[in-house]
């Protein structure tokens, strides 16, 4: 190689690593590919294009790549360190390809794989039926939101404009209008509304508890989402 020759490959691979360190994915690629289409027999360019292929989720093609660069060189041990780490990594579609086999092999390993509830239970968490929603059961988690926003808004319609007069009623500061207002909010209070808060406040808690236990227990299981299952 020429002393230009190096010069341009060198500058070349400089920008390679340094686009990596950026993010700027796209313009990695591109050079990348121009070092391996100059230097055809280079294990650098063979490395640095693995290097790009690993940080787009390439697994395959970064395998290839490494594999390539220590056929061209075996004494080179970051590509050995690389090659190696490529075959522990699954791609989706070995990962997918692997789950089906188990699956043709034993039928009951799909129902009998991990499921992951983590997330469904954290997402039920935030409000009833959002957890149905991350599971996909979409008409069951849209149910449950809808009949518990109903009986929510039920409930802190009672209990809010209660606690503001009551709480208006406790001002020592408050004028005399706004303690009669208040006063007026409190005696229009009756018992049939508090039944109707009790009623809602207990559906809500009832959505609530059980939508977290239907999203624990219709989460999705490892083999499900790999094999996009819904």
């Amino acid at each position: 190689m020429s002393e230009a020759d190096e010069a341009d490959f060198t500058r070349l691979a400089d920008q390679v690593a340094l686009n990596l360190r950026l993010g700027r994915q796209p313009e990695a690629t591109r050079v990348a590919e121009e070092l391996l289409k100059r230097w055809p027999e280079s294990t650098t360019a063979h490395e640095l294009a693995g290097d790009v292929a690993a940080a787009e989720g390439k697994v395959g093609r970064a395998r290839q790549l490494y594999k390539r660069a220590l056929e061209l060189e075996p004494a080179n041990g970051d590509a050995e360190r690389k090659y190696g780490a490529s075959l522990l990594a699954l791609t989706p579609d070995e990962r997918r390809a692997a789950l089906i086999q188990q699956v043709i092999a034993d039928p009951k390993a799909q129902h009998t794989s991990a499921r992951r509830p983590l997330n469904a239970v954290l997402n039920a968490m935030l409000f009833p039926g959002i957890g149905q929603l991350y599971n996909h059961e979409q008409e069951k988690g849209l149910g449950i939101r809808s009949g518990a926003a109903v009986a929510l808004i039920i409930l802190l319609g009672v209990i809010m404009p209660y606690v503001s007069a009551t709480f208006t009623l406790g001002s020592p500061n408050a004028h005399e209008t706004q303690r009669r207002s208040a006063q007026a909010v409190v005696d229009s209070t009756g018992a049939g509304q508090w039944i109707l808060a009790t009623i809602c406040g207990l559906i809500y808690l009832a959505l609530y508890a059980w939508g977290i236990y239907d999203a624990y227990k219709h989460a999705p299981s490892e083999t499900d989402q790999a094999l996009g299952v819904r």
